[in-house]
């Protein structure tokens, strides 16, 4: 009885304070004792597995910066919260497998990662036993997804970038021909020229291409440049490292060619201290990117941009890596939202390979059912000024 009595005592003075202060109060009465209280929230687990100490740990920051930057602007979907689980690999291939079962353990619903493909590869399969999806930010080699189909990616694989020099060289500088230079030996321009092959020989017909392969600690390249001339073209996609692009480049200025080069030129100017100074001829050495700061992709780009600089400095710019890691999450959160709650790692799967049309920093990301997006691409200028957009590859 004495409990009903204050009850009572406590309506009727809720009753009083409604007549006098209106229904603001009455919102935040019912907001605190009637809905949902905010911590009560579902959490869901995505890990982070990444180098984030030894050799790879420097390379590796700018990606987990971008996952940071998302979270931070995105740690909610519908009635759950995101919870970050860091899992530390240690740019080491063993603990990189004892860190993916830490991750799986702690019952991570979902992991980004890892920087390095070797140790992405190193983690595969303890997550694919365990049905966990897996979204990596950088790492191109197809292995990742064509062994695992848990594993996903947002960076372009090592192959669209043919696809992509090929396009700019017709779409851009309307040529019907180009050639291919290859150094012996390097596989990893292999799948780059052969997708570069077949795109020109779909859009100009056969014979379009002509490959020439010279051999490995070759000094005098002119030889080989002599047979791009003779063979009447004037433009040259060369797949390879910095230090092999820098090498040729320096003894090609004479020959006029129109150079595009992979992602792994993105430092080639810096490369050689000479480099930049030696030649007047800039804006005929391009290369394939995934992003630009200047390239307006989508509206997500801007606000990626614009996160970055209000957190970082305005001076500061994101980098590749850190807009790809900013990708990797929203693409999770894409696959999340499209489960409709589940955590359930098969139909999150499921659901990312069909993720269409997501607006990312790096621009609009499609699934395929391996796992690797479809997503336009952009081909960087070498400048006295630095590097420029001049193209943007369409994946139609």
């Amino acid at each position: 009885m004495q409990k009903l009595k204050k009850t009572a005592a406590l309506l009727m003075a809720l009753v009083f304070a409604l007549a006098m202060t209106g229904c603001t109060t009455y919102d935040n009465f019912r907001h605190a004792f009637f809905e949902e209280d905010h911590q009560d929230m579902e959490v869901i687990k995505i890990g982070v597995f990444e180098p984030l100490t030894g050799t790879d740990a420097a390379a590796a920051a700018d990606e987990v910066r971008g996952m940071e930057l998302a979270h931070e602007l995105f740690p909610e979907i519908e009635n759950a919260k995101i919870e970050f689980i860091y899992g530390d690999n240690q740019s080491d291939v063993e603990m990189a497998r004892t860190v993916a079962q830490q991750l799986v353990d702690q019952g991570a619903n979902l992991v980004l990662g890892s920087y390095r493909s070797t140790l992405s590869l190193a983690g595969s399969d303890i997550f694919e036993a365990a049905s966990v999806p897996v979204i990596c930010a950088t790492c191109t080699n197809p292995l990742v997804t064509q062994t695992n189909e848990f594993y996903f990616r947002v960076c372009f694989i090592d192959a669209y970038q043919g696809i992509s020099a090929a396009k700019y060289i017709t779409d851009y500088l309307g040529r019907t021909s180009a050639a291919c230079l290859k150094k012996s030996g390097d596989d990893f321009a292999n799948a780059m020229i052969e997708q570069f092959q077949k795109q020109m020989e779909k859009t100009c017909g056969p014979g379009s291409v002509v490959v020439v392969e010279y051999p490995a600690n070759t000094e005098d390249i002119t030889p080989y440049l002599n047979r791009i001339r003779a063979a009447g073209m004037d433009c040259v996609f060369f797949p390879s490292t910095s230090a092999d692009g820098s090498n040729v480049l320096s003894d090609a200025e004479i020959f006029g060619f129109n150079w595009v080069g992979c992602s792994k030129w993105a430092d080639i100017a810096s490369y050689n201290s000479d480099f930049t100074e030696s030649m007047g001829w800039f804006s005929r050495i391009t290369y394939v990117q995934d992003f630009d700061i200047d390239s307006q992709l989508t509206s997500m780009t801007e606000q990626f941009i614009d996160a970055y600089k209000a957190k970082y400095g305005e001076n500061e710019t994101p980098s590749e890596s850190c807009a790809l890691g900013f990708d990797a999450y929203l693409l999770a959160l894409q696959g999340l939202r499209d489960s409709a709650g589940t955590t359930d790692g098969v139909i999150i799967t499921a659901k990312l390979k069909n993720v269409r049309g997501l607006e990312g920093a790096t621009g609009v990301i499609t699934m395929n059912s391996q796992g690797d997006p479809t997503k336009d691409v952009v081909i960087e200028a070498i400048t006295s000024e630095g590097s420029k957009a001049v193209f943007t590859a369409s994946p139609n």
